[in-house]
């Protein structure tokens, strides 16, 4: 029996393997985003000095209440773990990251498991799982120290547990998938995808087995992560309500409730272009983004193929997994009003996983030669790994971001003040001179000695054409520019001299 496993297993595991080094690759050489530099605030407070207080942002002139005390405008579960993760292996950029790719080996896994059990086909699933493995946003969210991965591989093993217990025991798979699940929604609001979905599986699977007392299994989890997230929430509710609720959740984030249609086609317009490199939304990549069009040109085929090929799609499991897959699609339209790439973590495996689907029936059946078949998986594979490689190769953490450090190091001291990214606090080691404040001072009338001034602040402020105007003259009144990168410009309050190229 474990003979016949080997060569199964030596897949997985050379699989996920590669997938680890990818990701690794990426996250060494990628400069840190400004999320990332916020959200670590939080987790090294709560590791080093037993608070969980965004540290990092400048509290003044801010509509995220008492911030500093307290982080309510994310979920909390992906701060607490980052804690754990600081206190067992230190804190530094790569730390944070790695937390992300340990959570994409578990989504891996799941995903494993999800395909077993819904196509009951080994050779299937291992498809499914290599597409996931290399696909480009898998690796690249992997890499970043953002709380998608965490919500995303939660949802996906609740699924995986459900499908992988229910025959044996019915009760312990609602009450570890639902657990999963809750965990999943206190890392990020888009866990409310594996809650929709795993209601789906279960009736879907099991209607007729449900009695009252496993509806009362399925609450315990809920009731625990109610009472935990409301003691948090109680602690400063005014807080909360300002951060999360006002902010975080109203800010546009949820328009698409209100205009659905809307919102569903700026998928299309919007989410997909930028996520897929063509269109207007590709701002701060290079090299040949366009390619990426043909990964979502051939996931759009799977899809396609598998639904409306009869002796695929009346397998009750591949049902299942096109009816999740419109279902994660129609709430992300809804939910996320703002059309974030990140959130595409949630849904491309099912894109991936259908698209498996697809090939094996295709190269089982002849619809075309099997060299064709073969070309085009291998096509694939090579335009995801190529493009992650492409960015490793870049390397832009060493050539844009190390420089900013060293020039600030060298150029500024204890008590010379400094605003810019959060993600500068990686390389300064957030001291108490540095803020991050998206305004840069043009609402609070605070004035730093020294300005930062990334291109991913140009790029998230342009959508406030007042604020970048204001920003924009303020720099040009008070302020010199001493340094400039492709990625960042540096400006002092106190030098006067000509610019310089670096």
């Amino acid at each position: 029996m474990l003979r016949n496993q080997t060569p199964y297993l030596a897949v997985v595991i050379s699989v996920t393997a590669l997938y680890v080094a990818l990701a690794i690759g990426s996250a060494l050489t990628e400069t840190p985003m400004i999320d990332e530099g916020m959200f670590a605030s939080p987790g090294l407070n709560l590791a080093t000095k037993g608070f969980m207080g965004t540290t990092v942002l400048e509290p003044s002139g801010s509509a995220l209440k008492n911030i500093n005390q307290r982080t309510y405008w994310v979920m909390p579960l992906h701060l607490m773990n980052q804690a754990f993760w600081y206190k067992v292996f230190g804190f530094s950029l790569f730390s944070m990251r790695s937390l992300s790719i340990f959570w994409g080996v578990i989504a891996l896994l799941s995903w494993l498991l999800i395909m077993n059990f819904l196509t009951e086909n080994k050779t299937v699933a291992l498809l499914g799982f290599v597409l996931i493995a290399f696909d480009y946003h898998f690796i690249r969210t992997a890499a970043v120290g953002r709380m998608d991965m965490m919500s995303a591989a939660l949802g996906f093993a609740a699924l995986a547990a459900y499908l992988s217990l229910r025959e044996r025991n019915f009760a312990g798979a609602i009450l570890a998938s639902q657990s999963l699940v809750v965990a999943s929604g206190l890392t990020h609001f888009m866990g409310t995808l594996p809650f929709v979905g795993l209601l789906f599986i279960t009736l879907y699977f099991d209607r007729r087995r449900i009695k009252p007392r496993h509806l009362a299994v399925a609450a315990i989890p809920y009731l625990v992560g109610a009472v935990g997230y409301g003691l948090y929430i109680v602690k400063d509710f005014p807080a909360y309500r300002a951060q999360f609720i006002d902010n975080a959740m109203m800010g546009g984030r949820l328009s698409g409730v209100s205009s659905p249609i809307s919102n569903l086609l700026r998928e299309f317009t919007e989410r997909y272009p930028a996520g897929f490199g063509f269109g207007e939304h590709t701002a701060g990549h290079s090299g040949p983004i366009y390619l990426k069009g043909l990964i979502l040109f051939s996931y759009a085929i799977g899809i396609l193929g598998v639904t409306l090929s009869p002796s695929l799609n009346r397998i009750k499991g591949h049902r299942a997994l096109l009816i999740l897959t419109l279902i994660y699609f129609l709430i992300m339209s809804l939910l996320d009003g703002q059309k974030q790439t990140n959130y595409l973590i949630h849904i491309v495996p099912f894109y991936a996983a259908i698209l498996a689907i697809w090939v094996h029936w295709c190269w089982t059946h002849r619809m075309l030669p099997a060299s064709f078949i073969g070309l085009c998986f291998c096509g694939v594979l090579t335009l995801q790994i190529g493009g992650v490689l492409y960015r490793i190769k870049q390397n832009s953490y060493q050539k844009e971001y190390i420089p900013v450090i060293n020039f600030l190091k060298e150029h500024t001291g204890p008590t010379t003040s400094i605003v810019g990214s959060s993600a500068l606090g990686f390389g300064l080691g957030y001291r108490t001179n540095f803020v991050d404040d998206p305004r840069f001072g043009t609402t609070n009338g605070k004035r730093a000695d020294v300005i930062v001034f990334g291109q991913e602040n140009e790029q998230g402020m342009k959508m406030y054409p007042e604020l970048y105007q204001d920003v924009t003259n303020l720099l040009a009144e008070e302020y010199v520019q001493v340094y400039s990168t492709g990625a960042y410009k540096i400006y002092s309050r106190q030098v006067r001299q000509a610019p310089a190229n670096r």
